[in-house]
């Protein structure tokens, strides 16, 4: 990472809208959240991403990359091609890592499910403990606070693999 100052923003697409994720350092997550798009559509979840972009202004902009995938949702493959075209026409810095990146990441803290890799993540950022959700079993769908917890891996992946 250079000396000069970096703000990151990391956006995480799911079937509920889309997680995300600002940082100024590692040590300083500065907001978060999901926003929530209903109904779902990728014009209005890129409305809500310039949004973003507009109003914390980063100078990265991370998303997943879903090559890596078994299950590929060709909605979500659309808008992560839609973001990060948006994010190269304004000239941002954009990344994009998988899952299995962002798995091997935190395999070396002990986390391997995204159950995990959340309760890891609230070890080091107590603000999101207001986030926590159960651990999935298998019937179960996934917590919509999962998107935030996802938003911040990505992050915290950047940060490890830069």
């Amino acid at each position: 990472m250079s000396k000069t100052h970096q703000t990151i923003l990391a956006l995480y697409p799911n079937r509920y809208g889309i997680g995300y994720a600002v940082f100024d350092t590692p040590n300083n997550l500065v907001e978060y959240g999901i926003g929530y798009v209903q109904p779902m559509s990728n014009k209005k979840t890129m409305q809500r991403v310039k949004q973003y972009i507009a109003y914390y202004k980063p100078t990265i902009i991370i998303t997943r990359n879903i090559n890596d995938q078994n299950k590929k949702s060709k909605r979500i493959e659309k808008l992560i091609d839609c973001i990060c075209k948006e994010a190269r026409l304004q000239n941002f810095e954009v990344h994009s890592y998988t899952r299995t990146q962002i798995k091997d990441i935190f395999l070396q803290f002990g986390a391997t499910s995204k159950y995990q890799i959340s309760q890891k993540i609230i070890g080091w950022y107590k603000q999101l403990e207001s986030y926590t959700f159960p651990e999935r079993k298998r019937w179960m769908t996934e917590n919509h606070n999962t998107g935030v917890f996802d938003a911040v891996s990505l992050a915290m992946t950047h940060y490890y693999l830069e």
